[in-house]
């Protein structure tokens, strides 16, 4: 009897492109899929949106484009590269020291 390997599912959360609209900036956040065979070949995939995190010059909060809420700082978590855009944001600036 021959075994069949199943497909292997990668999944990555990742932010989209800024938008900017007046004051307020906006960024997406999506999570990547994809269907790969035990080879490595890509035979499927698909994009899920979660969230929004706003920026306005008063504050920043998440938009949950999914049944459960979020908060900035969870959208900081999951996205590295958001956690900066919230710092900033805040005025808090840090100082890595080698």
């Amino acid at each position: 009897m021959r075994y069949i390997r199943p497909p292997a599912v990668e999944t990555e959360i990742l932010a989209g492109e800024k938008i900017e609209i007046e004051r307020r900036s906006i960024y997406p956040v999506i999570r990547i899929s994809i269907l790969k065979t035990p080879e490595g070949v890509v035979f499927g995939g698909w994009i899920t949106p979660l969230a929004m995190l706003v920026i306005e010059p008063k504050g920043q909060y998440a938009i949950s484009l999914t049944e459960g809420e979020i908060t900035a700082d969870q959208i900081g978590e999951m996205v590295p590269s958001l956690k900066k855009v919230i710092d900033k944001a805040r005025g808090i600036f840090r100082i890595e020291v080698s």
